[in-house]
This record gives C-alpha cells, sequence and structure tokens, in this order.
C-alpha cells in the first residue's frame, strides 16, 4: 500500500491532498451509514499526528456539512501534525469545531495509528485508545484498529476494538486474519481514487474491484 500510494503521487500526479479527501469522504459516508443518518448526533474523532488523523479530521467536515455536531481529541499539540492534517484541524478550527471534545458522543473515529504502525501505541495514544475502549461507543476504525499489526492482525498491545473498520483502497492483510476479528467488526473497502496503473506496478489487479460500488462490504 506504501508503493501504491507513493506511485499514485510521485508517478502518475494524484495530489495526496485530493487521496486524503477522498478518503475522508468515504469515512463521512460510512459513519452516516453505521448511525443511520448523522444529523443530530454527535460524532468524535481521535486523532494521531499522521495521514490516518487527517482522513479522520476531513471526515469531520463533511459530518458537519450533514447535520452533526462533531470534535476532536488530539493524540498531542496541533504543532505536531503532519501538513496535511494540520491544513484539515486549521479548516475546523476556522468553523469553531471544538477540538478538544470530550468522549460522550455516539460513535467515534479512529484515526490514530495507520499501516505504517510500527511498534505498540504508547503515551498518549495507548492513552486515548483505553478511553475509547472503555466507553462502550461504537468505534470507526480508519483503514485499519490503532494497535493492530497491519500484516498480521495481533494486537501490538492495547488495541482499538472497532464496530467498523474503513480500509482505503485495499484490505489490509491483517484485517482479514480470524485472530483480528474481534477487533475489526464489520469491514468496508474504500476507493479512494488510486488508479488501476498504480496498482499494476507492484503487480496487483484492481479492476472490476469497485464496479459495483465505492463502499464494498468484505466482511460482516
Amino acid at each position: 500500500m506504501a508503493d501504491a500510494d507513493r506511485i499514485a503521487s510521485a508517478e502518475l500526479g494524484i495530489p495526496l491532498e485530493l487521496l486524503m479527501e477522498n478518503a475522508s469522504h468515504q469515512i463521512a459516508v460510512a459513519a452516516r451509514l453505521l448511525l443511520a443518518g448523522v444529523a443530530g448526533k454527535k460524532i468524535v474523532a481521535l486523532v494521531g499526528s499522521g495521514n490516518n488523523g487527517g482522513d479522520a479530521l476531513g471526515a469531520l467536515r463533511h459530518l458537519l456539512g450533514w447535520g452533526a455536531t462533531v470534535g476532536a481529541r488530539l493524540a498531542g499539540p496541533a504543532d505536531r501534525l503532519r501538513p496535511l492534517a494540520r491544513r484539515q484541524f486549521d479548516i475546523l478550527a476556522r468553523c469553531g469545531v471544538a477540538l478538544e471534545a470530550a468522549m460522550d458522543a455516539d460513535l467515534l473515529i479512529d484515526g490514530l495509528l495507520g499501516y505504517s504502525v510500527a511498534g505498540p501505541p504508547r503515551d498518549a495514544v495507548s492513552d486515548l485508545i483505553r478511553a475509547a475502549n472503555a466507553t462502550r461507543l461504537p468505534i470507526l476504525a480508519v483503514d485499519l484498529p490503532s494497535g493492530m499489526h497491519p500484516d498480521t492482525g495481533e494486537p501490538l498491545g492495547v488495541t482499538i476494538r472497532a464496530a467498523l473498520t474503513v480500509t482505503l483502497a485495499l484490505p489490509k492483510r491483517g484485517l482479514m486474519t480470524t485472530r483480528s476479528r474481534a477487533l475489526v467488526g464489520e469491514l468496508l473497502l474504500a476507493d479512494i481514487g488510486i488508479p488501476p496503473q498504480a496498482f499494476d506496478r507492484i503487480g496487483i489487479e484492481t479492476r472490476g474491484l469497485f464496479e459495483s460500488g465505492d463502499l464494498v462490504r468484505i466482511i460482516r
């Protein structure tokens, strides 16, 4: 997936910001499906410093426009967000969104860690995972539940227990293992606009993957 992202942006010229916008919209659509509508609902995103955090923040903007009350909890200072995530943060700040929201909500969006995770969650990230799980609220995980190894499905430490996981572009191998089922919940695969030519270069055939829709149920 890292190679596909690089090829799409560096070789095919698709801006990463565009891919993030596509991912954000798909996450928001999935949240609306999970809640059977978001008007009048409260949705809080848990935000790491990377692009998963940016995806979650971008989803809040769409949900705000659809009538939800939204807020975010950051795992660190805003000035440590990567540039694309910081841009999403700044937009929400200008919209007056609560960016230190309490976790009393109808839905939590897990945007803490992505597929490049290298070890167990630590410090504020692990604290937010524990707090989110303790709420027993439904959690929508962006790409994969934070704390889960993307290849094996093993928990690396404390790990989000999602009601729904929206994985982006391709399902990560760990999501498909039996041992990950209690962490992943329902699994949807989202089209974020990476063309088949990017995957051709790494030997993966994706033509027809989204011919029936841009959110595909993989595991119910």
